[in-house]
Parts: structure tokens; C-alpha cells; sequence
């Protein structure tokens, strides 16, 4: 799966998890969006239903566990290059997680060099914070946390 200058956009997903007015974060080590704050996420593996991937990012990336709620937002992240050639192409499925279901310590893991909770004003304001989640943020302000259950969002059939 070519991740730089794809074929085809690849299926992410992002894990939101937002208590008492706070974001939580992660600080990216590599491209793309290396060296800003972003949701903790990455691309759906093979057979993977949405909720288990955003669970196994977030407790990758995070150290902690949480239950998923449903999807709350569907962004289609395209970055060009200088040319305007596609350099990288992510369907990103943001997936809202229960703050009352937290466990675990919050450590950065996987691919990540920080994580940190964010007031969801200040996070707006930081030059160091994504284009993306500032996109999330003005979408939660806008409609709130309004998501779509996870139920029936998954399907999978025998060849």
C-alpha cells in the first residue's frame, strides 16, 4: 500500500476523544503533518471494522482505551504538491469515543512523539495543530457532537 503519491485514497480512520471541554491530541513524528498535533488515527487494516480500528489507534498511539460511540465525521484529506499532483489521499473516518469509558495512562506510542489534552478553544488558536482537526473543530461548534451509531455502519459478506 503506497501511503506517497498513492493510486488510490486510503481508508483512515481518526479517534476523537473529547472530556470536559478537552481534546486529546497527538503530536505526528513523520509525514505527512510531522510535527503538528493531530487525532490519533491511521489506516483501517484488512478486514478491520471501524470501531476496532480507531480502538486499536488510540490505544497505540495514546496508551488508553476507550468504547466508541459512532461516526462523527467523514473527511476526504487530499494533499498536493507543488505540481498538484496527489502526494498523499486519506478518506478519514472520525470515530467519537465515550470520555466515561476511558482506561490506561496516557503515554504517546506507535508513531507518535507527544500526546496531550487540548482545551478545544486553544486548540483552535495553535499555529501547531492541524488544518484537519481545526476542520473537526469548527464542525463540532457548528452541529455539536452529533454522530452516527456504529451499528450497521460495518458489512461483510461471504465470497
Amino acid at each position: 500500500m503506497e501511503r506517497l503519491y498513492p493510486k488510490y485514497a486510503l481508508a483512515a480512520v481518526g479517534a476523537v476523544l473529547i472530556d470536559e471541554n478537552r481534546i486529546l491530541l497527538v503530536e505526528r513524528a513523520y509525514p505527512p503533518g510531522a510535527g503538528k498535533w493531530s487525532i490519533p488515527g491511521g489506516v483501517i487494516e484488512p478486514g478491520e471494522r471501524l470501531g476496532e480500528a480507531a480502538k486499536r489507534e488510540l490505544k497505540e498511539e495514546t496508551g488508553l482505551e476507550a468504547e466508541p460511540l459512532g461516526v462523527l465525521w467523514v473527511l476526504n484529506n487530499i494533499v498536493l504538491d507543488g505540481n498538484r499532483r496527489v502526494k498523499y489521499h486519506y478518506v478519514i473516518i472520525d470515530i467519537l469515543f465515550d470520555p466515561s469509558t476511558i482506561k490506561g495512562e496516557l503515554k504517546p506510542g506507535g508513531d507518535v512523539k507527544a500526546a496531550s489534552w487540548f482545551k478545544l478553544e486553544e486548540a483552535n488558536r495553535l499555529p501547531s495543530v492541524s488544518r484537519t482537526v481545526k476542520k473537526l473543530l469548527w464542525r463540532i461548534e457548528k452541529y455539536g457532537l452529533t454522530y452516527t451509531p456504529l451499528e450497521g455502519v460495518d458489512h461483510e459478506t461471504l465470497d
